[in-house]
This record gives structure tokens, sequence and C-alpha cells, in this order.
């Protein structure tokens, strides 16, 4: 099942979400999976399995927990560090915006399996802001009872972002991103 969610991850890379039905036998066949072998009830139960699974793991593979640990350093700078992250790289912002613009538009047009795969990456955002605020409410920078918040807060504050470098890169570009995400991470650590 791990190679198959590897295929699917470079489906999914490669065709930009372009062609999302078929990533579940394409990527297999080039994987050397033939139609038996292929079958959903052996290898994901569902198309929308398939889907959590490849999203997932693009999440994760994506965030990283970088020394969101290490109390040595400003825990300001150490948020900053990890939230920008959310935010595509210079040399990679437009196609990484125009995959997330891309996936937008496909689930806000009704395809069930883009919606998973939005879900699906919402949840393990939320899984990796709750493990970086919970790490500095543990050091004390965060009050415990606003990580929820704080959770919330954040992935508005990135929508928003990428929405806007997206639409107006005039106005929003990778440098006013990444000041408003240093900015909420110095005034949310106390």
């Amino acid at each position: 099942m791990r190679q198959l969610q590897d295929m699917g991850h470079q489906c999914l890379g490669r065709a930009v979400f372009a062609n999302l039905r078929s990533c579940d036998r394409s990527p297999a066949r080039r994987g050397g999976y033939g139609p038996l072998s292929t079958n959903r009830g052996r290898c994901f139960p569902s198309q929308a399995d398939l889907y959590q699974a490849v999203a997932s793991q693009l999440v994760t593979h994506v965030l990283d927990d970088l020394d969101i640990a290490d109390d040595s350093r400003d825990p300001a700078t150490r948020l900053y560090d990890c939230l920008k992250q959310f935010v595509p790289q210079s040399n990679e912002q437009m196609q990484a915006l125009t995959g997330w613009a891309e996936l937008n538009r496909l689930a806000l047009g009704g395809d069930a399996g883009v919606v998973e795969i939005l879900k699906s990456g919402h949840r393990a955002s939320e899984e990796a802001l709750l493990r970086w605020f919970g790490t500095l409410a543990g050091q004390g920078h965060v009050a415990p009872a606003d990580v929820e918040a704080h959770v919330t807060r954040v992935l508005a504050l990135i929508d928003g972002l990428n929405l806007e470098l997206f639409l107006f890169p005039d106005r929003v570009d990778l440098a006013a991103a990444r000041t408003a995400l240093r900015w909420f991470a110095e005034r949310i650590i106390s």
C-alpha cells in the first residue's frame, strides 16, 4: 500500500490535480500493477481513501516540526519558522498556488474526491499546528486554553494569504506574506 501511496503522490504532483479520477489506477500501472492488483478492495477501500492517504502524505511531506521544541531559541522565531512552511517558496510560488487554487476550484464544483483531499490536507495541517502550539504551551509560551483558537486563526490566515498571493501578487508578495506570519507569531507568544 505504501508503494501505491508514493505513486499516487507522484501522480498528483505531476498532473497538478488535472485528472484526479485516474490517480488510483494510472500510477499503479506505471508501477507495474495490472488491473487485478489495483482492485480497490485490496489496496484502498475507495478512491476517497486513496485521495486521503495521498493528501495526508503531501502535507506531512511539506510540514516539518523543525526546531519548534528547542527552547534555547526565541519561541516567536521558532513558530514563525514553522508557519512560513505554509506559504510557497519563491521558486515554486506559482506552481504551488496554481495547484492550491485548482483544488479549491474543483472542490467548489462539487468533486467529492477533491473535497476529501482538501479535508485530509486540512486535518494534517491542523495536527501539525496543534503539535507546534502544544509544544509552545508546554514550555509556557502560549496559554494552553488558547491553542485551538490559535490553530483556527493560523488556518484562516494561511488560506487568506495564499488567496492574496494567487489573486493579487502585485499587492501581496511572498515577503508581505512572511511579514504577516512573523507579526502573528510575535503577537501570540506570551
